[in-house]
Parts: C-alpha cells; structure tokens; sequence
C-alpha cells in the first residue's frame, strides 16, 4: 500500500507541468515524471536486494562489489512492479508514456537487471536494461525516445583523463576493478551531445575501450572523430578479449594498466582508487604481520582461532612504527559488528569512506586466516668437537646400555634401570616412521615424574614439547608440521582430558584433522580445514589404577619400584646428594645432558630392516596382542637405530630413490626380548602393576594371619584400616587399588549387619606368587633363532 502510495504522489502535478524548452530530437521529462520514475526505479533497487537473479547474473560477469551495486544503483525487474500500483489512471498511462510499462500493462524490462541515467542536475532521465535471459528477450533495453543523461558523469571532476567503453556492463566491470574514471556510451554509435558537452568543460584526455570485434573498431574509430574535433586526445585501448567483462574474468587491474601504458606510455595509473586500494607493505612478525594500502598500515597481532571467532588485536596508522596518531583494539574479525565499529574507527582516523575501509578489513580478514606463524627453521645447532667426542664415544661404546644406566645415574635417578632403558629408547624413536609412546604410571609421590623429567632432560630442546595440561582441541590448531618425530610429553594424564582422542589418533594414523567452521568476510559460514602431522612419540605419567584400553593399548607401559628397599635407596641417595660426591656429581650433569644432546642430534635418520623378523613370535590369544607386537617389533628397531654408530649403512635404490639402512642383530633381539618380557609382560597381567603389588601385600598377611590362627586363608576376614596398618599405604591409595581387586574379583566384600563396616575376604590364592615374572611372554630367544637358521641351512641342497 506504501509502495502504491507513492507512485501515485509522483503523478499528481503531471497535468500542469510545464514542457517546455525541449530540445530537437530528444524527449525532455516534466518534473513529475522523474518523480514518479525515481520511485520506479526505487523499486527496482528494493527488488535486486530481495531476488537473487539479478544478483547472480552481475557476479557471473565478474561483478561482484557491493559498493559497485550501490554507486550505480543497479535495480532488477522481477515483474512484482504492477502488483503494487494504484488504481490511478493517470500513474498507468504516465508509465506507458515513459516505457515502463508496455500497452498490455505489463513491465518492458521484465527479467533485466536496470540501470538508471542522470541528467546534469542528478535526475534519473533514462532507464539502462540488460536482459539476464537474452534468449527470451530483447538483450538490450533503453526507455523510449532518444537517448539522453549519463551514467557516472561525476567521474569528470575527479579527472581529466576518462576510459569511454562501449556499454554500460563494461563501464560498471571497469569501476568494479577500480577504475572509477569511466563513463559508458550508448553502444558503437553512442557518443552522444551530452558526452560532448560534458568532456568539453574538464577532460583532456579520453581511452576508448569498446569492444574488439569489428563493430566496436568502426564505433572506436568513429568516437575518437568526435572527440578529437573537441581539441580532446584519444588513444584506443586493443583488448585482447571481446570484451571488458570477458578480460576480467581472465585478467588482473595490474594486467589492464598494461594495456593502457600501451595506448599511451606516458599514462599514469588511470584511478584514485585504485592506487588507494593498492597494498604497499607486507611483513611476516613473529607473532602476526603489517600490512599497508596506499598510506594506511595495519599491525595485527595476537591472533586466536575459534570455532566461530577470529581474534586479533590491531593497531592502525599512517606509520604502525612511528608516533603519529593511531588506533588500537581488539576485535573478532568474524564479527559483522565489530568490522562496521571497527570500519568507522578508522575512516575517522584516515579521514577515508568507511567503504574503503571495509574493503581493506575484507582483505585483512583473509591474511588472518591464512596466516600462520613463521615456521621454525630446523635448528642445525653446532656441535662442538668436545661434544661430539662425547657422543660418539658413547655412540661407539661397547655397552650403550651400561653407558646410559651411568649417566641416568649421575642425574640422580635411583634405580629403575628397565624403565630408563625402555624410557629412552622410546624417546630415541622419535626419529622413526613409527615410534613407540610410554606411559609411567604409580602412585603419587613414587617418583613418575622425576623419570620423565631426567629422559626428556637428555633430548635436545627443540626436539619436544611438554605441557601440563591440553585442552580438547588444542592439538588441532598447533603448525602443520610442529609434531613431526616430536616428543609430546604431558605432566598427568589427567591433564590431557577430551584431548585423549586427537592423541590417540595421530599416535595411530600418524596426523589428525579437524574441520571448523567460521565466518567469512560477507558474514557467511564456512568451513576451514587444520591438519596436524606425525609421527610424534608421546610420554605421560598417571597415578590412575585404570586407564581406557583405547588409550592404554597404544602405550607400553612402565611401573616405578614403590618397594620399601627401593624407598630406601632414594633417601641414600637424597642423603648423598647434600655431601661432596653428590656436589661433584651435580657438576656432571650438565656434561651429561650435552653429551646427550649432542648424540640425538647426530643420528641419523635411517631405516632399520629386520632381516631376523620371520623367526619371532609372539602370544596371540588376546586382541591387545596385535598393538603390542607393534610395540615389540619398535622395541627392536629402536634397539637396533640407537646403535646405528656400530653397524653398516646400506643402501637399496627405491623406485630411483635410495634410501639408506641398517640391519638388526641378534643381539638387539637378545635386548629386546629381555626388555619386551618385563615391560610387555606386565600388559598381559588383567591388573595393574600397583594393584597387583597390593595384592601380594594383602595376601602376605591374610597367609601370616591364617597360620597364626590355623585356618584357611579364605577364612581370613580384613579391613583397609588392617592393610594400611600393614602396607603402610595410605587410605588414598588403598582405596584406588583395591577397587580394581573387587571387581576382578581377587576379594570378596562383607559387610557388617549396620551396613557401613566394610570386610573383605580373599579369594586369591597366591597362585604364581612364586614368581616374579608371572607374565613372561615366551618370546624366540636368539638360540632358537640360531637353530632355525641352522636347520634351514641344513636343508639346502649341497652342491
């Protein structure tokens, strides 16, 4: 109703205009009649908004620029005009008049997207249409009479020099590039009065760009006739492409520069606003970058990613390292809000249109998401001579392992030489294709900690990474390549959390991938994509009694000796430590971890073949064997890698690649299997290490009670307080444990009949209790590799 209102407003002085002072040949519109056809084209503007066609067909030909929209007022004609016009028909037949609407009353530029044309005085005199479906239609549209007004004729008092295309749609593609200094003809033939008369006050200067067929040579040809009798230069753009909205969809700004320094060498950069679009400074910053257009600087820096934000605290001036006048702030780029805020902030300062500034933030909401932090390059850290003396003595020794167990011991851990050879050698195989990852594991205050600390101690700084705490989603948004044949060391289990998934996965698939969705600069959701590469080695202690077996299962696990001889020897040593010797011994550490450092940075990155691997064998009768004959075979490669000083490197062509190797011995099969027995063995024991300590406690005095009292040990009733009285654990720990022995059923639960007062009863047996090596995993020693070696050889044909 609105809408009709205001049509039938614009026609009411029609019948008394004055339609006089009309120039020959050209159609002059009385006053009402550009009112009523303002509003007309009003419309047409508030449908290119609402249907998308229009829309479409622009950005099909390359123009895309919302700005663009704006400063030509495009409209589209969807046929929604006549629903919304009033019973007057006066309105109607005023719209027939000037062609809007056809006899029938229906839209002439039905299915076009329309362009209006001014007068000198700003008045829409004339209508532009361009058919989006030109096969069911007229391609080219104008209202009726002959052709008057301009379109962008407030080009010529911002430059003297002018780009005349041939069309509308070329002009529109022109300005879109940032060539703003462009005025359309009426076609070939379309240099018209009013160009004439408008060059002839300011312009010197005009660049034919019509079309490059033969009809756009001969209006060329026959424009710059026109002009040149106006004392005006001209010189002729040869496109290389039919036309303009054809060349931009293969070709830059820079590229049609070229082109008009080709017309005319002397030609300087045809627009303002392009050299104020144009980006001037570029520099990557440890923690963002600056970027210039023209003489506006953007510092950013702080970036963080989000599902759904971009954060980045910007600071902005002429001159980011100088101290002229600036702005600083924090804002979430992926916010509409925050860019428009922001966009005004800066207009302000730059004394710009905000929509320019718009334009820069769209650009720079681009380089925030690409960005990413310089990457590292892979420090060569020299090696002294002394250091590398040290490493290769140690290197070429006749017992490493012997040579490491004495360096462990000098940084002052106590025992534990199973678990600081396997810790060790994990960190080794970080280095390999598939390395193996550990997992130390004891009660609090056994000393977990303090044997992650001293094996990371001997890796070289840049070689691993050690956190506290991940949280879910953070590995996903670590540098590509941050993790490659890393070291991951996280302080408690606890602390990687809903992180446990993306750990489990690289350690398995060897990346991880994540998609997340954000904003674009139109405000628009899409999806953006973040891999994280490994193969990394991951080291994590716990004090948990039950881990998942998803997580557990890609993991070797050590167990710390929480023995009273092994309390023992740490208070020697703590003792030790406050005396002379443990002064000198202090002095040596740092010589150790040199030397350390200084032997993972010499090996070498070599393939390790097992030539002795279809003679070994593993127990099949579980699941978790699959992952942890995996983890037996590592063993064995990180065995044979860490002596890779003592052996020869061979070389086997690939596909015309060589690649470089060594072999396994015997006797790194001989070490293995002894290390793979203690700590392989214990994954196939149902409980764990703690829990099963426990348990021999609590049978030792169920057994002792039982003989003191002459009866069966299932007879035996106990609470936690008699095996804290006993064990000397604390309730903390009784508690954790013996859960894990209730529900594997070693002991039974009684109650007293108030309900509160827990017994227990033991149903275990002490079966094995004989043995320390309960879970002894029965691997091929090297004899019975020998043996089948010999009996193969025996086999063999003499000849």
């Amino acid at each position: 109703m609105a809408d009709k209102k205001l049509l039938a407003r614009g026609n009411r002085s029609q019948k008394t205009e004055d339609r006089s002072q009309k120039r020959p040949g050209k159609k002059v519109l009385s006053v009402a009649e550009k009112k009523l056809l303002a509003r007309v084209v009003g419309y047409y503007q508030h449908s290119f908004t609402e249907d998308q066609r229009g829309l479409d067909y622009l950005k099909n030909r390359g123009i895309t620029t919302n700005q663009t929209f704006t400063d030509f007022g495009v409209g589209f004609v969807n046929g929604s005009l006549k629903n919304i016009l009033p019973d007057d028909p006066a309105v109607i037949k005023t719209l027939k008049t000037l062609g809007i609407l056809n006899a029938k009353g229906n839209e002439i530029f039905y299915n076009c997207v329309v362009f209006p044309i001014y007068d000198t005085d700003g008045a829409i005199v004339n209508l532009y249409g361009r058919n989006i479906d030109p096969a069911h239609g007229v391609s080219h549209l104008y209202l009726a009479g002959s052709r008057s007004g301009l379109v962008n004729r407030q080009a010529v008092p911002r430059s003297a020099s002018i780009i005349l295309t041939e069309s509308i749609i070329d002009a529109i593609a022109l300005y879109d590039q940032g060539f703003t200094n462009v005025i359309p003809a009426y076609g070939v033939n379309g240099v018209t009065e009013d160009h004439l008369v408008l060059f002839n006050s300011a312009v010197t200067e005009v660049y034919l760009c019509f079309d490059s067929d033969q009809a756009g040579k001969d209006g060329a040809a026959q424009a710059a006739e026109q002009l040149r009798k106006k004392g005006i230069t001209v010189y002729t753009i040869e496109l290389p492409d039919k036309d303009i909205t054809i060349y931009f969809n293969r070709h830059t700004p820079e590229e049609f520069e070229q082109l008009l320094k080709a017309a005319n060498p002397a030609s300087v950069e045809q627009s303002d606003s392009l050299n104020k679009r144009k980006q001037t400074l570029y520099q990557q910053e440890e923690h963002g970058f600056t970027v210039g257009y023209a003489t506006r600087q953007y510092q950013v820096k702080g970036i963080q990613r989000g599902d759904t934000q971009l954060k980045a605290t910007i600071k902005v001036s002429e001159d980011v390292a100088s101290s002229k006048p600036f702005e600083l702030t924090t804002i979430d780029l992926y916010s509409s809000r925050s860019r428009h805020w922001f966009a005004k902030l800066c207009a302000d300062l730059f004394a710009e249109p905000e929509a320019l500034i718009k334009e820069d933030l769209a650009k720079l909401l681009q380089l925030v998401e690409q960005w990413r932090p310089e990457k590292q390059e892979q420090q060569h850290t020299e090696i002294s001579a002394g250091d590398k003396e040290l490493a290769l003595s140690f290197l070429k020794s006749d017992d490493i392992f012997a040579a490491l167990l004495t360096d462990f011991d000098t940084l002052g851990v106590t025992g534990e030489k199973i678990n600081k050879l396997v810790g060790y050698l994990a960190a080794t195989s970080r280095k390999l294709a598939e390395p193996l990852s550990v997992l130390i594991q004891s009660r609090s205050a056994a000393g977990k900690s303090t044997l992650q600390d001293a094996i990371v101690s001997l890796i070289p700084d840049e070689e691993y990474i050690k956190y506290t705490r991940v949280t879910d989603q953070a590995l996903f948004y670590k540098e590509e390549d941050s993790l490659v044949h890393k070291i991951l060391a996280i302080e408690e289990a606890e602390g990687m959390g809903g992180a446990a998934y993306s750990i489990r996965t690289i350690q398995s698939a060897k990346k991880i991938t994540v998609a997340a969705t954000g904003k674009d600069a139109n405000g628009r959701m899409k999806t953006e994509e973040y891999t994280v590469n490994g193969p990394v080695c991951v080291m994590i202690t716990t004090t948990a009694t039950e881990i998942d077996q998803e997580t557990a299962s890609r993991f070797i696990f050590l167990t710390i000796d929480e023995s009273a001889a092994m309390t023992g020897a740490i208070h020697q040593r703590q003792r030790e430590a406050e005396t002379l010797a443990g002064l000198i011994r202090e002095k040596k550490q740092h010589t150790v971890t040199r030397k350390h450092h200084a032997v993972q940075r010499m090996l070498k990155p070599l393939a390790v073949v097992n030539p002795y691997a279809e003679y070994l064998s593993y127990p099949s009768h579980s699941l978790r064997a699959r992952r942890d004959h995996k983890k037996y075979l590592g063993l064995i490669r990180a065995v044979a890698f860490l002596h890779q000083y003592q052996r020869e490197i061979q070389t086997v062509e690939v596909d015309g690649t060589p690649v470089e190797y060594i072999e396994v011995t015997l006797t790194d099969i001989e070490t293995a299997n002894r290390l793979a027995n203690v700590v392989l063995g214990q994954s196939m024991d149902e409980l764990v290490k703690p829990s099963r300590t426990l348990l021999s406690k609590i049978y030792e005095m169920v057994k002792e009670q039982a003989e003191q009292n002459n009866a069966p040990i299932d007879e035996i009733f106990f609470t936690r307080r008699m095996i804290r009285e006993y064990t000397g654990w604390s309730d903390w720990q009784v508690r954790a444990h013996i859960k894990q022995l209730e529900e594997m059923e070693y002991i039974g639960v009684r109650t007293s009949s108030r309900g509160k007062e827990y017994s227990y009863i033991l149903t275990y047996q002490g079966q094995g209790e004989e043995h320390q090596e309960r879970c002894y995993l029965n691997l091929t020693s090297v004899a019975q590799i020998e043996t089948l070696i010999n009996r193969e050889d025996e086999a063999l044909p003499r000849g």
